[in-house]
Protein backbone atom coordinates (compact mmCIF):
# COMPACT_ATOMS: atom_id res chain seq x y z
CA UNK A 1 0.00 0.00 0.00
CA UNK A 2 1.41 3.55 -0.77
CA UNK A 3 2.45 5.77 1.74
CA UNK A 4 2.31 9.58 1.80
CA UNK A 5 4.40 11.10 4.75
CA UNK A 6 4.53 14.86 5.73
CA UNK A 7 7.05 16.08 8.06
CA UNK A 8 6.41 19.52 8.98
CA UNK A 9 9.64 20.64 10.40
CA UNK A 10 10.80 23.46 12.90
CA UNK A 11 9.43 26.98 12.25
CA UNK A 12 11.88 28.91 9.82
CA UNK A 13 12.95 32.67 10.37
CA UNK A 14 9.15 34.52 11.90
CA UNK A 15 7.32 33.22 9.20
CA UNK A 16 6.85 29.95 7.78
CA UNK A 17 7.59 26.32 8.37
CA UNK A 18 9.09 24.16 6.00
CA UNK A 19 6.60 21.11 4.85
CA UNK A 20 8.26 17.52 3.51
CA UNK A 21 5.98 15.30 1.94
CA UNK A 22 7.22 11.99 0.75
CA UNK A 23 5.35 9.32 -1.41
CA UNK A 24 6.42 5.61 -0.84
CA UNK A 25 5.49 3.17 -2.80
CA UNK A 26 5.74 -0.94 -2.71
CA UNK A 27 8.77 -2.24 -4.87
CA UNK A 28 10.09 1.36 -5.50
CA UNK A 29 13.56 1.42 -3.17
CA UNK A 30 13.62 5.95 -2.96
CA UNK A 31 9.88 7.64 -1.68
CA UNK A 32 9.06 10.58 -4.41
CA UNK A 33 9.90 13.84 -2.47
CA UNK A 34 8.27 17.62 -2.59
CA UNK A 35 8.98 20.41 -0.56
CA UNK A 36 6.62 23.83 0.14
CA UNK A 37 6.08 26.01 3.43
CA UNK A 38 3.45 26.23 5.44
CA UNK A 39 2.09 29.76 6.53
CA UNK A 40 -0.60 30.03 9.13
CA UNK A 41 -1.58 32.93 11.64
CA UNK A 42 -2.70 30.71 14.01
CA UNK A 43 -4.27 33.29 16.20
CA UNK A 44 -6.76 33.70 13.17
CA UNK A 45 -6.83 29.64 13.21
CA UNK A 46 -8.24 29.30 17.14
CA UNK A 47 -10.78 31.77 16.55
CA UNK A 48 -12.15 29.66 13.82
CA UNK A 49 -14.87 27.84 15.79
CA UNK A 50 -16.74 25.70 12.97
CA UNK A 51 -14.15 22.63 12.85
CA UNK A 52 -15.01 22.26 8.98
CA UNK A 53 -13.64 25.85 8.73
CA UNK A 54 -10.83 25.59 10.91
CA UNK A 55 -9.83 21.77 9.41
CA UNK A 56 -9.91 23.39 5.72
CA UNK A 57 -8.03 26.61 6.67
CA UNK A 58 -4.94 24.61 8.33
CA UNK A 59 -5.52 21.70 5.51
CA UNK A 60 -4.83 24.66 3.19
CA UNK A 61 -1.75 26.07 4.66
CA UNK A 62 -0.03 22.83 4.50
CA UNK A 63 -2.04 21.05 0.84
CA UNK A 64 -0.71 24.44 -1.41
CA UNK A 65 1.32 24.37 -4.87
CA UNK A 66 3.27 21.07 -4.62
CA UNK A 67 2.42 19.48 -1.66
CA UNK A 68 -1.28 19.90 -3.13
CA UNK A 69 -0.13 18.20 -6.12
CA UNK A 70 2.09 15.48 -4.58
CA UNK A 71 -0.79 14.54 -3.10
CA UNK A 72 -3.19 14.10 -5.80
CA UNK A 73 -0.32 11.76 -7.79
CA UNK A 74 -0.32 9.83 -4.81
CA UNK A 75 -4.10 9.00 -4.39
CA UNK A 76 -4.01 8.78 -8.04
CA UNK A 77 -0.90 6.07 -7.91
CA UNK A 78 -2.80 4.17 -5.56
CA UNK A 79 -5.99 4.13 -6.46
CA UNK A 80 -7.92 5.96 -3.72
CA UNK A 81 -6.28 3.41 -1.31
CA UNK A 82 -3.38 5.18 0.75
CA UNK A 83 -1.77 5.84 4.12
CA UNK A 84 -1.33 9.32 5.07
CA UNK A 85 1.03 9.75 7.73
CA UNK A 86 1.43 13.49 10.10
CA UNK A 87 4.66 13.89 12.11
CA UNK A 88 4.84 17.63 13.66
CA UNK A 89 8.23 18.30 14.16
CA UNK A 90 7.37 22.00 15.30
CA UNK A 91 6.76 22.34 18.46
CA UNK A 92 4.54 25.65 18.43
CA UNK A 93 2.22 23.45 15.97
CA UNK A 94 1.88 20.22 18.06
CA UNK A 95 -1.44 22.06 19.71
CA UNK A 96 -3.52 22.39 17.09
CA UNK A 97 -6.40 20.18 16.18
CA UNK A 98 -4.82 18.11 13.77
CA UNK A 99 -7.89 15.78 14.20
CA UNK A 100 -9.77 18.44 12.12
CA UNK A 101 -7.04 18.22 9.08
CA UNK A 102 -9.27 18.65 5.69
CA UNK A 103 -7.89 17.71 2.38
CA UNK A 104 -8.50 18.26 -1.30
CA UNK A 105 -10.63 15.07 -1.97
CA UNK A 106 -13.38 15.14 -4.80
CA UNK A 107 -12.68 19.12 -5.74
CA UNK A 108 -13.31 20.03 -2.30
CA UNK A 109 -12.10 19.83 0.76
CA UNK A 110 -12.76 17.03 3.12
CA UNK A 111 -12.16 15.78 6.86
CA UNK A 112 -9.34 13.78 6.41
CA UNK A 113 -10.06 11.52 9.83
CA UNK A 114 -12.97 10.11 8.02
CA UNK A 115 -12.04 9.82 4.55
CA UNK A 116 -11.47 5.98 3.33
CA UNK A 117 -9.68 7.10 0.41
CA UNK A 118 -6.85 8.14 2.22
CA UNK A 119 -6.00 6.42 5.94
CA UNK A 120 -4.62 8.86 8.49
CA UNK A 121 -2.60 8.63 11.67
CA UNK A 122 -0.37 10.88 13.43
CA UNK A 123 2.72 10.16 13.75
CA UNK A 124 4.70 9.78 16.97
CA UNK A 125 8.31 8.32 17.17
CA UNK A 126 8.98 6.93 20.36
CA UNK A 127 12.44 8.06 22.47
CA UNK A 128 12.25 4.66 24.92
CA UNK A 129 13.45 1.28 24.19
CA UNK A 130 10.30 -0.38 24.74
CA UNK A 131 9.84 -3.71 22.90
CA UNK A 132 6.02 -5.43 21.98
CA UNK A 133 5.98 -8.77 21.07
CA UNK A 134 3.81 -9.78 18.73
CA UNK A 135 0.07 -10.80 18.84
CA UNK A 136 -2.38 -12.63 17.24
CA UNK A 137 -6.70 -12.78 17.83
CA UNK A 138 -6.00 -15.20 20.73
CA UNK A 139 -4.13 -12.59 22.64
CA UNK A 140 -6.88 -9.80 22.69
CA UNK A 141 -7.74 -9.16 25.32
CA UNK A 142 -8.69 -5.72 26.91
CA UNK A 143 -9.00 -3.69 30.76
CA UNK A 144 -11.79 -1.61 30.93
CA UNK A 145 -11.04 1.20 33.42
CA UNK A 146 -14.36 3.30 34.30
CA UNK A 147 -14.53 5.63 36.80
CA UNK A 148 -17.39 7.96 37.45
CA UNK A 149 -16.41 8.68 41.44
CA UNK A 150 -17.74 10.90 44.15
CA UNK A 151 -16.31 14.07 44.51
CA UNK A 152 -16.52 14.88 41.14
CA UNK A 153 -17.89 18.12 41.77
CA UNK A 154 -14.64 19.28 43.28
CA UNK A 155 -13.80 20.38 39.92
CA UNK A 156 -16.95 21.11 38.50
CA UNK A 157 -17.46 17.57 37.05
CA UNK A 158 -20.84 15.63 36.67
CA UNK A 159 -21.20 11.80 37.23
CA UNK A 160 -21.87 9.96 34.16
CA UNK A 161 -24.15 6.96 33.66
CA UNK A 162 -21.57 4.16 34.77
CA UNK A 163 -23.93 1.30 34.42
CA UNK A 164 -24.52 2.57 31.11
CA UNK A 165 -20.82 3.62 29.98
CA UNK A 166 -20.30 -0.21 31.05
CA UNK A 167 -23.02 -2.24 29.02
CA UNK A 168 -21.90 -0.24 25.94
CA UNK A 169 -18.16 -1.12 26.03
CA UNK A 170 -19.36 -4.56 26.77
CA UNK A 171 -21.36 -4.21 23.50
CA UNK A 172 -18.50 -3.31 21.85
CA UNK A 173 -16.09 -5.53 22.51
CA UNK A 174 -18.28 -8.31 21.64
CA UNK A 175 -16.14 -11.77 21.65
CA UNK A 176 -13.13 -10.13 22.79
CA UNK A 177 -12.77 -10.91 26.59
CA UNK A 178 -12.47 -8.52 29.11
CA UNK A 179 -11.76 -7.37 32.74
CA UNK A 180 -13.37 -4.43 34.36
CA UNK A 181 -12.10 -1.87 36.66
CA UNK A 182 -14.62 0.52 37.92
CA UNK A 183 -15.61 3.20 40.08
CA UNK A 184 -19.51 4.84 40.89
CA UNK A 185 -22.65 4.43 41.49
CA UNK A 186 -23.92 1.36 39.56
CA UNK A 187 -20.50 -0.14 38.88
CA UNK A 188 -21.92 -3.57 40.41
CA UNK A 189 -25.14 -3.48 38.56
CA UNK A 190 -23.82 -5.19 35.61
CA UNK A 191 -24.25 -8.91 35.54
CA UNK A 192 -21.96 -10.54 33.44
CA UNK A 193 -19.18 -8.71 34.14
CA UNK A 194 -18.45 -7.80 37.85
CA UNK A 195 -15.36 -5.58 38.56
CA UNK A 196 -12.49 -7.12 39.69
CA UNK A 197 -11.27 -3.90 41.71
CA UNK A 198 -11.63 -0.26 41.79
CA UNK A 199 -10.92 2.30 39.14
CA UNK A 200 -7.92 3.44 40.85
CA UNK A 201 -4.37 4.03 39.48
CA UNK A 202 -3.03 1.02 42.20
CA UNK A 203 -5.51 -1.56 40.58
CA UNK A 204 -4.87 -0.73 36.91
CA UNK A 205 -1.07 -1.35 37.89
CA UNK A 206 -1.75 -3.98 39.88
CA UNK A 207 -3.85 -5.84 37.16
CA UNK A 208 -1.56 -5.17 34.35
CA UNK A 209 1.21 -6.78 36.88
CA UNK A 210 -0.91 -9.83 36.86
CA UNK A 211 -2.73 -10.40 33.69
CA UNK A 212 -1.47 -9.58 30.19
CA UNK A 213 -3.71 -6.96 28.18
CA UNK A 214 -3.40 -6.10 24.71
CA UNK A 215 -6.08 -3.62 25.02
CA UNK A 216 -6.88 -1.05 27.27
CA UNK A 217 -10.27 0.89 27.20
CA UNK A 218 -10.40 3.90 29.72
CA UNK A 219 -13.71 6.30 30.03
CA UNK A 220 -13.36 8.94 32.82
CA UNK A 221 -13.07 13.01 33.25
CA UNK A 222 -10.32 14.62 32.07
CA UNK A 223 -8.53 18.25 32.06
CA UNK A 224 -6.06 20.07 30.86
CA UNK A 225 -3.91 22.32 32.70
CA UNK A 226 -3.16 25.09 30.46
CA UNK A 227 -0.44 26.83 33.59
CA UNK A 228 1.20 23.46 34.31
CA UNK A 229 1.27 22.03 30.41
CA UNK A 230 0.02 18.83 32.11
CA UNK A 231 -3.24 16.87 31.83
CA UNK A 232 -5.37 14.77 34.42
CA UNK A 233 -7.11 11.86 34.35
CA UNK A 234 -10.00 11.98 37.04
CA UNK A 235 -10.32 8.27 38.35
CA UNK A 236 -11.00 7.27 42.15
CA UNK A 237 -8.67 6.54 45.10
CA UNK A 238 -9.08 3.90 47.79
CA UNK A 239 -11.98 5.50 49.46
CA UNK A 240 -13.42 5.47 46.29
CA UNK A 241 -13.83 8.93 45.77
CA UNK A 242 -12.34 11.63 43.16
CA UNK A 243 -8.71 10.81 42.44
CA UNK A 244 -6.74 13.04 40.28
CA UNK A 245 -3.86 12.01 38.40
CA UNK A 246 -1.64 13.28 36.15
CA UNK A 247 -0.37 12.04 33.04
CA UNK A 248 2.99 12.68 33.86
CA UNK A 249 1.97 10.12 37.28
CA UNK A 250 0.45 7.55 34.94
CA UNK A 251 3.42 7.20 32.06
CA UNK A 252 5.82 7.34 34.95
CA UNK A 253 3.81 4.25 36.93
CA UNK A 254 3.35 2.30 33.74
CA UNK A 255 7.25 2.65 32.44
CA UNK A 256 7.95 0.80 35.67
CA UNK A 257 5.84 -2.35 34.70
CA UNK A 258 8.24 -4.30 32.93
CA UNK A 259 8.50 -7.70 32.93
CA UNK A 260 6.48 -10.61 30.80
CA UNK A 261 3.15 -8.96 31.04
CA UNK A 262 4.45 -5.80 29.62
CA UNK A 263 2.03 -2.88 28.14
CA UNK A 264 -0.99 -3.27 26.38
CA UNK A 265 -0.51 -2.78 22.54
CA UNK A 266 -3.72 -0.06 21.98
CA UNK A 267 -5.12 2.31 23.92
CA UNK A 268 -8.60 3.88 23.47
CA UNK A 269 -9.44 6.88 25.92
CA UNK A 270 -12.71 8.24 25.72
CA UNK A 271 -14.28 10.85 27.45
CA UNK A 272 -18.56 11.16 28.38
CA UNK A 273 -20.48 13.46 26.97
CA UNK A 274 -20.93 15.77 30.28
CA UNK A 275 -16.74 15.75 30.28
CA UNK A 276 -15.56 19.87 29.79
CA UNK A 277 -13.79 21.25 26.44
CA UNK A 278 -10.78 21.18 27.72
CA UNK A 279 -10.88 17.39 27.85
CA UNK A 280 -9.96 16.85 24.65
CA UNK A 281 -6.72 18.41 25.27
CA UNK A 282 -6.11 16.42 28.24
CA UNK A 283 -6.59 13.23 26.37
CA UNK A 284 -4.73 14.91 23.24
CA UNK A 285 -1.66 14.99 25.92
CA UNK A 286 -1.82 12.00 27.64
CA UNK A 287 -2.39 9.92 24.03
CA UNK A 288 0.08 11.65 22.70
CA UNK A 289 2.33 10.38 25.89
CA UNK A 290 1.72 7.19 25.63
CA UNK A 291 3.23 6.62 22.20
CA UNK A 292 5.69 8.91 22.72
CA UNK A 293 7.29 8.38 26.09
CA UNK A 294 6.19 4.65 26.94
CA UNK A 295 6.37 3.36 23.22
CA UNK A 296 2.83 1.91 23.21
CA UNK A 297 2.33 1.24 19.27
CA UNK A 298 -1.32 2.98 18.78
CA UNK A 299 -3.61 5.33 20.92
CA UNK A 300 -7.10 6.50 19.96
CA UNK A 301 -8.21 9.32 21.80
CA UNK A 302 -11.85 10.88 21.10
CA UNK A 303 -11.58 14.76 20.71
CA UNK A 304 -14.77 15.83 20.53
CA UNK A 305 -17.58 15.36 23.26
CA UNK A 306 -19.77 12.55 21.40
CA UNK A 307 -23.53 11.38 22.88
CA UNK A 308 -23.96 8.51 24.44
CA UNK A 309 -25.41 6.44 21.86
CA UNK A 310 -22.95 7.44 18.81
CA UNK A 311 -19.86 7.15 21.23
CA UNK A 312 -21.51 3.00 21.03
CA UNK A 313 -21.69 2.57 18.04
CA UNK A 314 -18.38 4.11 16.99
CA UNK A 315 -16.49 1.69 19.76
CA UNK A 316 -18.53 -1.17 18.64
CA UNK A 317 -17.75 -0.88 14.36
CA UNK A 318 -13.96 -0.28 15.34
CA UNK A 319 -13.75 -3.49 17.43
CA UNK A 320 -15.57 -5.53 15.39
CA UNK A 321 -13.31 -4.01 12.41
CA UNK A 322 -10.17 -4.30 14.02
CA UNK A 323 -10.75 -7.71 15.10
CA UNK A 324 -11.22 -8.72 11.86
CA UNK A 325 -8.27 -7.43 10.29
CA UNK A 326 -6.18 -5.59 13.03
CA UNK A 327 -5.66 -2.30 11.06
CA UNK A 328 -6.15 0.54 13.62
CA UNK A 329 -6.69 3.31 10.80
CA UNK A 330 -8.67 1.02 8.47
CA UNK A 331 -11.19 0.27 11.68
CA UNK A 332 -10.94 4.21 12.80
CA UNK A 333 -12.42 5.05 9.38
CA UNK A 334 -15.24 2.49 9.19
CA UNK A 335 -16.47 3.25 13.32
CA UNK A 336 -16.52 6.95 12.33
CA UNK A 337 -18.63 6.61 8.69
CA UNK A 338 -21.83 6.89 9.95
CA UNK A 339 -21.16 10.16 12.47
CA UNK A 340 -23.26 13.08 11.55
CA UNK A 341 -21.58 14.87 14.35
CA UNK A 342 -18.21 16.76 14.16
CA UNK A 343 -16.55 14.59 16.95
CA UNK A 344 -13.55 12.66 15.08
CA UNK A 345 -11.32 10.31 17.13
CA UNK A 346 -7.58 10.71 16.06
CA UNK A 347 -4.81 7.77 16.02
CA UNK A 348 -1.63 8.43 17.17
CA UNK A 349 0.73 6.05 16.26
CA UNK A 350 4.18 4.67 16.29
CA UNK A 351 2.88 2.44 13.14
CA UNK A 352 4.02 3.04 9.33
CA UNK A 353 2.97 2.31 6.30
CA UNK A 354 3.64 -1.37 5.20
CA UNK A 355 1.13 -3.54 4.44
CA UNK A 356 -0.36 -6.11 6.07
CA UNK A 357 0.82 -9.72 4.95
CA UNK A 358 -1.22 -11.02 2.17
CA UNK A 359 -3.11 -13.52 4.18
CA UNK A 360 -6.57 -11.39 5.32
CA UNK A 361 -6.20 -13.47 8.49
CA UNK A 362 -2.88 -11.77 9.82
CA UNK A 363 -3.36 -8.83 11.56
CA UNK A 364 -0.40 -6.74 13.73
CA UNK A 365 2.55 -7.64 12.60
CA UNK A 366 4.61 -4.68 15.04
CA UNK A 367 8.45 -4.81 13.85
CA UNK A 368 10.40 -1.52 12.64
CA UNK A 369 11.89 -2.81 10.29
CA UNK A 370 11.44 -5.81 7.83
CA UNK A 371 11.88 -9.35 9.09
CA UNK A 372 14.91 -11.11 7.76
CA UNK A 373 13.64 -13.68 5.26
CA UNK A 374 13.92 -16.79 7.72
CA UNK A 375 12.51 -15.05 10.75
CA UNK A 376 8.74 -15.98 11.01
CA UNK A 377 6.65 -13.02 11.84
CA UNK A 378 4.88 -13.68 14.98
CA UNK A 379 8.58 -13.24 15.88
CA UNK A 380 8.91 -9.95 15.49
CA UNK A 381 8.79 -6.80 17.55
CA UNK A 382 8.05 -3.52 17.93
CA UNK A 383 11.32 -0.92 18.19
CA UNK A 384 12.05 2.06 18.84
CA UNK A 385 12.46 4.66 15.86
CA UNK A 386 14.79 7.18 16.08
CA UNK A 387 12.93 10.56 17.87
CA UNK A 388 14.46 12.88 14.86
CA UNK A 389 13.97 10.60 11.59
CA UNK A 390 16.87 9.77 9.76
CA UNK A 391 16.53 11.25 6.14
CA UNK A 392 18.26 8.30 4.65
CA UNK A 393 15.80 6.04 6.23
CA UNK A 394 12.51 6.18 5.40
CA UNK A 395 11.86 2.11 6.59
CA UNK A 396 8.16 2.26 7.25
CA UNK A 397 6.02 0.14 9.93
CA UNK A 398 3.55 -2.12 9.54
CA UNK A 399 -0.07 -0.81 9.89
CA UNK A 400 -1.65 -4.08 11.78
CA UNK A 401 -1.07 -5.09 14.69
CA UNK A 402 -2.20 -8.80 14.68
CA UNK A 403 0.10 -11.45 13.03
CA UNK A 404 -1.18 -15.01 11.79
CA UNK A 405 -1.04 -16.45 15.31
CA UNK A 406 -4.73 -16.35 15.50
Amino acid sequence: MNTFEITIQRKMGDSCWPVIAEQSRPGHFLPVRSEGLLTIDQEQLLAQLDPMHYGAQLGQAIFNNGIRDAFTRALADSNNDLRVLLFIGADDLRGLRWERLCVPLNNRWSLLARSAQALYSLYLPSVTDSRFPAIGRRDLRALVVAASPTGLERYSLRPFDLPTALAGVSVALGEIPFDVLASGVGSEDHAAHKPVGPATLDALCERLTVEKYTLLHIVCHGMYNKRTGDAALFLANGQGHVGRVTATELIDRLRKLRGARGLPHFTFLSICASAPPEADSALSYLGQGLVRNLGMPAVVAMQEQAQAAAALTLTQIFYQQLGQHGEVDRALVAATAGLTTVATPILYSRLGGRPAPANRRSCWPVSSRPSKPKTPIWSCAISPRPATPSPNSKTPWPMSLLTSRT
